[in-house]
């Protein structure tokens, strides 16, 4: 299904975080296909909540899945390429939470 995607493809590390209020002003869960883009590619404004990435979507394959989710917010740690996922979007692409991370390719939809 990535290659089907037009648009450039992204490799980097996929990990997880505990989603709250995130930077596009919504609050999400544990539960939901959200994501955090690293800061890099999440291109920030003055008004974080205004970004034209919030509530758009990435297409995100990994080891273990593929999956669909919406970005929320931003990963201030990760570097470019990379992405913070929440739990659900994880186990999707990663499996087991306890592998902490995984290699990843994702594009913009």
């Amino acid at each position: 299904m990535l290659d089907q995607i037009k648009g450039a493809a992204f490799d980097g590390i996929g990990t997880y975080y505990n989603p709250g209020p995130g930077s596009c002003g919504q609050t999400d869960t544990d539960d939901e296909l959200v994501v955090a883009i690293n800061r890099p590619q999440m291109h920030n404004g003055p008004n974080p909540n205004v970004n034209p990435h919030c509530n758009k979507y990435v297409y995100i394959k990994g080891s273990d899945g593929e999956t669909k989710a919406r970005i929320e917010d931003t990963c201030p740690t990760c570097p470019q390429g990379c992405l913070d996922l929440s739990p659900a979007v994880f186990k999707a692409v990663c499996g087991d939470l306890k592998k902490g991370k995984c290699s990843i390719s994702w594009k913009f939809m």
